[in-house]
This record gives structure tokens, sequence and C-alpha cells, in this order.
């Protein structure tokens, strides 16, 4: 492993189900693999108790930071991601669909890129998936690609690897609270010149996640609001 000092960094909403199984798989990976960690919930305003259950069962082993009233994906990475303390930051969806295992696939690649994306379309990826999920995901995917930033087989992929220095800078100019925060992310590091690696990885369907039919028009709204941003200059340039 070339990455040993990281912030794994899972965003909850709603989540008291199934976030322990999730919390548990992690804590029992990170000892054997990095020097130094944190594993940092941020609960998005949650109603179930997912913060409680948590602060709860992995008292002084998993931070808890609160956002009062839900925000969105985007807006509970962004939270996260200023709070953050170690070196690299690992984003990982509450349901780990995606085994925290693929880690080892994205770490090679950080000795050249501070960003490395996983990928659920690149070659090579194993991606268990409803047709219809699949099929509307490749329609967003394709849309994110004309309007936004191309080059990327899969935007969305909610496993991704950010040198903390610059997951900072750029979650500090980013404005979409919603799941197309990645892509708009992705974009700004593209102005600002920042490699980025993109990584088949293996991902499985969960049931019961925050990803309906109306997510993906939520999600095409966002690309307009991106591309509306850029045009009015609203993003930096390098």
């Amino acid at each position: 492993m070339f990455v040993r000092d990281i912030t794994i960094l899972v965003p909850a909403h709603n989540e008291a189900q199934r976030i322990e199984a999730t919390l548990r798989e992690i804590l029992d990976y990170v000892p054997d693999h990095f020097e130094r960690s944190e594993v940092l919930v941020v609960d998005d305003g949650s109603a179930d108790g997912t913060a409680e259950l948590v602060e709860k069962r992995f008292a002084g082993r998993v931070r808890v930071v609160r956002r009062d009233k839900r925000g969105g994906k985007g807006a509970a990475i962004r939270t996260g991601v200023m709070a953050a303390q170690r070196e690299w930051i690992l984003f990982v969806d509450a349901d780990m669909s995606i085994p925290i295992s693929e880690i080892e696939k994205l770490s090679p690649p950080s000795i050249q890129a501070p960003i490395v994306i996983g990928s659920k379309r690149a070659p090579g990826s194993e991606i268990e998936y409803p047709a219809l999920r699949h099929f509307l995901g490749g329609i967003g995917q394709r849309l994110i690609s004309i309007f936004v930033v191309s080059g990327f087989d899969d935007t969305q992929c909610g496993f991704k690897l950010y040198r903390a220095d610059v997951a900072k800078e750029l979650f500090a100019i980013q404005r979409i609270d919603g799941f197309g925060f990645d892509f708009e992310v992705l974009m700004i590091a593209r102005r600002l010149g920042f490699p980025v690696s993109e990584v088949p990885v293996r991902c499985a369907h969960k049931i019961g996640g925050n990803v309906r039919t109306k997510t993906y028009l939520g999600v095409l709204r966002e690309v307009a609001a991106v591309w509306w941003n850029r045009l009015r200059g609203r993003y930096p340039k390098r």
C-alpha cells in the first residue's frame, strides 16, 4: 500500500439499518493496512438515529460530524473533507457496495495523481446492477461527458481517493450539494490542472440505498447548473 495515512469518509442519511455492518468492515480492515487512520461519518440530517447509533456502538473508534439539516451528498462530503485530519481521504458509501479492500487498486496510482477515482464502467470493472439503473446511469454519464467534463467512464462512483490538501482546495470552490458534486469537482480539478486517475473496481448492488429514479433527474438539473456556472465564469482556471 502506497497510502499510509488516511481518513475514510462515510456520508450517511438515514443509514441506521446498515451502517453498523459497513463500519465493522472498515474497522476490521484498517489496522493491518494503514499506519495512521481515522474513520469519519458525516450524518446528513438523519431522522432515524444514525448518528446516535454510531456514537454509541463505535465510541472512540469512529468520529461523527452532524449536519442539523439534510443538505445532500455533496454537502455531506464537503463537510467531511473540511473536517478530515489525515493526509489522504477515501470516500465510501454507507452501503459498502464497493468493498473497502478495493482501496488496494486505488493506492498505486496515487504516486502520480492526487485524485484517484473508482469506476464501475471502465474496462475491467465488475458491476452487479439492475438493468434500468445501469441504463439510466449510462445516459447520465454521456450527458456529463458532453456538457461538464469528458474523458471519464464513470464520474459518479462513490469510491474515490483524494489527497487531502487538494480535496480541501477543490471543495472550497465547488457549489453543488447533490449527487452532481462528483462531476463538478472533477471538472474543477481539470481546470486547475490536477491529474486524475480512473481505476476499475468491483461493485455490487445493495437494496435500500438513497439512489432513486428521481435522483437521475436531479443529476440532470445539476449538469445544467454546472454548465451555467461555468458559462458565467464562476469557476477558477489554472
